[in-house]
């Protein structure tokens, strides 16, 4: 179970992480702001879930 929760984790940060220079290439600015939170909120994300479901399965 937890091999998936880190290949989820993966794949959830990878996203964020191609956010940021996505954010750049637009041309409205909302937008990208929107799409650079979005990759801000995706990486917590991806460090979140582990610390909530592995931290308490281990308490």
């Amino acid at each position: 179970m937890s091999v998936l929760i880190a290949i989820g984790c993966m794949i959830v940060f990878a996203a964020g992480i191609a956010c940021y220079p996505l954010a750049f290439q637009m041309d409205n600015d909302t937008l990208s702001l929107l799409v650079f939170i979005s990759g801000v909120l995706l990486n917590s994300l991806a460090f979140f879930i582990p610390w909530q479901l592995v931290g308490r399965s281990r308490k």
